[in-house]
């Protein structure tokens, strides 16, 4: 397993069920407590776990949510939201869908003292081991792993394109959609009043600036403001403090009297990736990728471990390792990742490409107006977006009639809203 962040511990997870020996290789030095690392950079940054992930989770770790609550995260109603689009306050109603918040080292951490794979830290991992077509391996800057399968989940920083070229094996150009998105994050002491998700969501072409500020373990909020299309927030204070202000939200008020507990950090490598693995006719056997190696999205829409917890479910079902396999395996990762990908990457368009958004893109902004609106609209868009519902979901005749008695009401954007009176 090249790559122990959370793609590359489920993925461990599931072959330990029916393989002798599982070695995770971690480039990152683990002290075994919850600590940012350099190689998940966003994870100084608020991380969604959306509910279907969250199900998926317990799935494979029985009790884990319960843990995690035990350790201080924070465990909601995924209709308690508070979050602003253009068009105002979305709909609030109870969902019956819990939603659980919490900061990204405590939940990694806690999975990987879950697994019973082995975990080599410290471990540069430099190409492919190939003989005869086939991956028998990974060498490391300490010599060579042997290995019956070589599983690439080392998220964005992946270098197995140049690995499979190495071998003489070539992949197509990755699809890249950049946003221009850059983040800033603080973390401060929570007052007793604050929601546990508020938010004020992006919207292309006229609202570059949002914030999302989730509760997190250890009686902290974790307050990330985001910027599109290049209009990314300052690290220093006063710039940071000045973005904060410039929302049509009220996060400024809310944490007047918040006690800081950290500086501002950065993080703006947002764009999504997405490789074509699954087209490439001589893939090796002996080799499977998946996670953010295959499809990174752009952190705002928090799909990343929910889409590394279905493939890690793929994973689990499959059993064939030959080179007919293993491109099998990687087409049914295309197929997991591609609803995710076309909503985030179409969302992320409309800065570059405001012109290419097409019908979807159109028929989602008629959708801003329904979910602030109307409860029901609310209820299945939420389950969309945490992956509980198929989009189709969207795309029926008693949505299009519900739409259609809101889609003419609207906001100018830019004016800030009254309400709701955050708690």
């Amino acid at each position: 397993m090249v790559g122990g962040g959370i793609a590359g511990l489920l993925a461990a997870r599931v072959l330990t069920e029916t393989c002798d020996d599982v070695v995770v290789l971690e480039r990152d030095r683990l002290s075994g407590e919850p600590e940012y690392r350099a190689g998940v950079p966003q994870g100084r940054h608020t991380h969604g776990l959306l509910v279907r992930g969250g199900e998926l989770l317990e799935e494979l770790f029985p009790g884990l949510r319960d843990e995690l609550v035990r350790e201080g995260a924070v465990l909601a109603d995924a209709g308690d939201m508070q979050i602003l689009n253009p068009l105002g306050w979305l709909a609030k109603t109870h969902l019956g869908m819990p939603l659980l918040s919490l900061s990204r080292p405590l939940l990694e951490t806690r999975i990987r003292r879950r697994i019973t794979a082995e975990v080599r830290d410290g471990v540069h991992v430099t190409g492919l081991s190939v003989r005869d077509g086939v991956v028998d391996g990974v060498l490391t800057r300490d010599g060579r792993v042997a290995a019956d399968l070589v599983v690439d989940a080392s998220g964005r920083s992946s270098k197995l394109p140049a690995w499979l070229a190495e071998a003489g094996v070539t992949a197509p150009e990755p699809e890249v959609v950049d946003s221009g998105t850059g983040y800033a994050t603080r973390i401060y002491r929570a007052p007793a009043d604050f929601p546990v998700v508020y938010a004020e969501s992006l919207s292309a072409p006229d609202l570059p600036r949002g914030v999302a500020a989730m509760r997190v373990e250890g009686d902290r909020i974790m307050v990330t403001a985001q910027g599109a299309n290049g209009d990314h927030p300052p690290r220093d204070l006063d710039g940071y403090q000045g973005f904060l202000d410039s929302l049509r939200v009220p996060i400024s008020r809310l944490l007047a009297d918040a006690e800081p507990l950290t500086p501002v950090y950065l993080f703006a490598r947002t764009a999504s990736r997405r490789n074509a693995f699954e087209e490439v006719a001589d893939w090796p056997g002996g080799l499977v990728a998946l996670g953010d190696a295959v499809c990174a999205f752009n952190p705002v829409y928090g799909q990343g471990i929910t889409v590394a917890a279905m493939e890690a479910l793929l994973l689990r079902r499959h059993n064939d390792f030959s080179a007919r396999g293993c491109r099998a395996f990687q087409r049914e990762v295309a197929r997991t990742a591609k609803g995710p990908w076309a909503m985030s990457s179409n969302a992320d368009r409309s800065w570059s490409e405001p012109r290419r958004g097409g019908l979807l893109g159109w028929y989602l902004k008629k959708w801003q107006a329904g979910i602030v609106h109307d409860p029901d609209l609310f209820r299945r868009f939420v389950r969309v977006v945490h992956m509980v519902a198929s989009p189709a979901s969207l795309f029926t005749p008693v949505v299009f009639r519900r739409l259609a008695k809101y889609s003419r009401q609207g906001r100018r954007p830019g004016r800030r809203p009254a309400g709701p009176t955050p708690r």
